[in-house]
């Protein structure tokens, strides 16, 4: 199960990210199957003593990833980045810690 799991994710963090990295834009789509992944994982995970390396690996490199995209591009789609990244790092701190609040 954890594989799997880990295998969704990282699908989900290369169809948001990878087109940022190669200047095609923001997908809303692609964000938001992200974040529905971020929020499976969460489910699973929230309340586990430990998650596999892979999973903890993708899930640091999501924010400075996407912050890092963000310098490629100007205007309204630099912000929406920006607030993306946000995002994403707000929901993987809810899924990984049982106390903490939903901040979507």
């Amino acid at each position: 199960m954890d594989e799997e799991l880990v295998s969704q994710l990282s699908e989900a963090a290369d169809g948001f990210i990878v087109p940022l990295r190669l200047n095609d834009g923001f997908d809303r789509l692609a964000l938001d199957e992200l974040c529905r992944q971020i929020d499976r994982l969460g489910q699973q995970w929230r309340t586990a003593e430990v998650i596999p390396k892979s999973a903890a690996l993708i899930l640091s490199e999501l924010y400075p990833a996407i912050s890092a995209c963000a310098d490629l591009y100007t205007g309204d789609e630099r912000q929406r980045m920006i607030e993306a990244a946000v995002r994403v790092g707000e929901r993987v701190t809810y899924a990984l810690d049982p106390a903490g609040e939903p901040e979507m």
